[in-house]
């Protein structure tokens, strides 16, 4: 008598499951082939963090040598004639054969309190407060119906704009007990 894995591979017509002993054998048989890709997954996924590690700690060489590199630059921009610097209002360059210096002058950052900021234009009666609507779907979806691809309005039959059904397939699991 051939071994069922033998059998799946033997016959031209595709095997199917016939009682429970082959739903057991099935489960036994894919989950093996589970565990030995979870075992892969995990060592690849190792593998993937030592390179991340290594890859950071490589970065990082690189930030602090830019950051070394643009100090001493900074200190010898400091020393140059302001007549040789183009300037503006956010930076300042000096150019060199190899390439500019630049030192930028960003603008402030604003933190904010957007419940704070909100009142306060209120208060002094601006019109600068932006209104999102947003649909309350949860609660609409409770007065429709679908009918086909379309969603229907419970009350009126009343197809609704804005909404499209999308079926999607049925999802089969095993889980273990």
């Amino acid at each position: 008598m051939l071994d069922r894995e033998e059998y799946l591979v033997v016959e031209d017509e595709r095997w199917v499951v016939k009682n429970d002993d082959e739903a057991e054998w099935i489960i036994e048989k894919y989950n093996e082939k589970l565990i030995e890709s979870a075992r892969y997954r995990l060592s690849l996924e190792n593998k993937i963090q030592l390179l991340q590690d290594k890859l950071n700690k490589l970065n990082d060489n690189d930030r602090t040598l830019v950051d070394m590199r643009n100090s001493y630059l900074l200190e010898y921009f400091e020393t140059i004639d302001d007549k040789f610097k183009k300037k503006t209002k956010t930076m300042e360059k000096y150019r060199l054969p190899s390439g500019e210096i630049v030192k930028k002058y960003p603008g402030p950052e604003f933190k904010r309190t957007d419940d704070e900021l909100v009142q306060w234009i209120k208060s002094h009666h601006l019109n600068l407060v932006e209104i999102k609507e947003t649909p309350k779907w949860g609660e609409l979806k409770k007065l429709t119906v679908v009918s086909g691809r379309q969603v229907v309005f419970r009350d009126t039959g009343e197809i609704i704009d804005g909404v499209e059904v999308i079926e999607r397939p049925p999802v089969v699991e095993f889980k273990e007990g």
